[in-house]
């Protein structure tokens, strides 16, 4: 009879603590609903024995607006600063001669209501200064282009080596046998001026699937790039966030399709022909959700789908977009008033900088590599040479918890159990960060047997940089 009081005091005692814990459990729950923790850890697993493709020294670029009076690209040094901090490698300028057909004429930026003070080969030079490859949009006018290819490349000493015709037909109006049959004219007057230049074509308003199919029917014997935009939403409401990143998912979807169509209908020079989202952001007409750490976030999600499908990207653009084009003042979440001045950065310069390293922190590889993860709501990006990995968190409430594992460092069939160990450097842009910020270095991890954990808390970037030693 004294065992079983005995036991029956003990099972009271253990449901009593049982019951406190739930209560306890309960209570945080109820208090802190949005920021409860993953605590079951889920993976991520990085190969470096199983490389995906080469990016382009070019895969990551910027278009140039051609605003911001009377502060633009073309003369505006801190901006310039600001792009070569950045480290994008490529920057896209819209041009034309001011008097079409008269190549005497001065040639100006094109864009509606851009800065025309500034000659095409100062737009030129402000880029080549500041480290990018240029690529110019010329008319939809063989002798216009080819003019231009003249004056560039044999004229003056300010060679352009990459070129493209025309912008937006299918916008326009204009059917894609029309703008095929005009593209092959301007690039055989083009490569008449100068054969060792790029060309490339399509440069459709969005995915325009039949338009590129029959682009590449009529020109794909020609074309050495294909070109595509694609914006989110108009942007005069707030967007869902699933459905937003889900827009920046097909910018990799729509790659992937675009390349499958080329080898396809030109499978002997598909290997030769690149492919680009010309233009993209999250919003092609109004700037909600532009001035929030969510646009850096979806940015990252955005640029990260295009380059582990191996395009090129152009985000457009530079100011009034990736910096800021005229003062203002802006409410953030928290209903403090920002003061933004010009150039000041905008999340979406963040975003992109996740994987450039803004010459904070040592930027993406040259090669993607196999990179999978088990958690929800979680994209994940890597590269060698050097070894970098972005982790998305796009959950706007949860934390998540992942231990990241490291395989493959002595290349093709390797064991997949590592022994390198090494420090990783962190860095992180998220809400706890006024929009307008960089990214802080949160300091190192120890990498242990190829192995580490890391938290990753809601609407964040996170950038870790390898150090590896065997």
């Amino acid at each position: 009879m004294h065992i079983f009081r005995h036991r029956t005091r003990a099972i009271a005692i253990s449901l009593g603590v049982f019951l406190l814990i739930v209560a306890l459990v309960t209570i945080y729950i109820v208090q802190y609903p949005n920021n409860t923790i993953n605590n079951k850890r889920a993976s991520i697993s990085i190969d470096y024995a199983t490389p995906t493709h080469k990016l382009d020294p070019i895969a990551i670029g910027m278009d140039i607006s051609g605003y911001g009076y009377p502060y633009v690209f073309a003369n505006d040094q801190n901006e310039q600063q600001k792009i070569m901090a950045l480290g994008i490698k490529y920057m896209r300028m819209d041009l034309k001669y001011s008097t079409p057909a008269d190549p005497t004429s001065t040639i100006v930026c094109a864009g509606k209501s851009c800065d025309t003070r500034w000659t095409g080969d100062q737009w030129v030079q402000a880029m080549k200064a500041t480290g990018v490859e240029p690529l110019i949009i010329v008319p939809d006018s063989p002798t216009d282009a080819a003019n231009m290819v003249k004056h560039f490349n044999k004229d003056t000493d300010n060679h352009v080596q990459y070129w493209i015709i025309g912008n937006e037909p299918d916008q326009a109006g204009v059917a894609a046998p029309t703008y095929s049959h005009h593209f092959n004219d301007g690039y055989d007057a083009m490569k008449a001026i100068d054969s060792t230049i790029k060309i490339g074509g399509g440069t459709t308003a969005w995915y325009d699937r039949p338009f590129l199919q029959t682009f590449l029917q009529i020109s794909g014997n020609r074309v050495d790039f294909v070109d595509f935009h694609a914006y989110a939403q108009q942007g005069n409401v707030p967007g869902d966030y699933t459905a937003l990143f889900q827009a920046a998912a097909d910018y990799g979807k729509n790659i992937n399709n675009l390349r499958s169509l080329i080898e396809k209908i030109v499978p002997a020079r598909a290997s030769q022909i690149g492919i680009e989202v010309g233009e993209w952001e999250l919003n092609w007409g109004g700037s909600e959700q532009d001035n929030i750490n969510f646009h850096a976030v979806w940015t990252a999600s955005a640029l990260g789908h295009i380059l582990s499908s191996g395009g090129w990207s152009l985000f457009y653009a530079d100011k009034g977009n990736a910096l800021y084009a005229y003062p203002n003042s802006i409410p953030d979440t928290n209903g403090d008033t920002v003061h933004v001045y010009v150039d000041d950065t905008n999340p979406a310069y963040h975003g992109m900088g996740m994987f450039t390293g803004e010459q904070l922190f040592r930027g993406f590889g040259d090669t993607i590599v196999q990179a999978k993860t088990t958690l929800p709501n979680v994209e994940v990006y890597a590269s060698d040479n050097p070894k970098n990995i972005v982790v998305i968190n796009k959950d706007p409430s949860t934390t998540q918890t992942a231990t990241i594992s490291l395989h493959g460092f002595g290349g093709q069939g390797q064991a997949a159990a590592p022994t390198e160990t090494g420090t990783v450097n962190v860095w992180r842009k998220d809400e706890a960060l006024p929009f307008l910020d960089p990214p802080t270095e949160l300091g190192n991890v120890a990498l242990s047997n190829g192995t580490f954990t890391y938290q990753f808390p809601p609407f964040s970037i996170t950038t870790f940089v390898l150090n590896i030693s065997s």
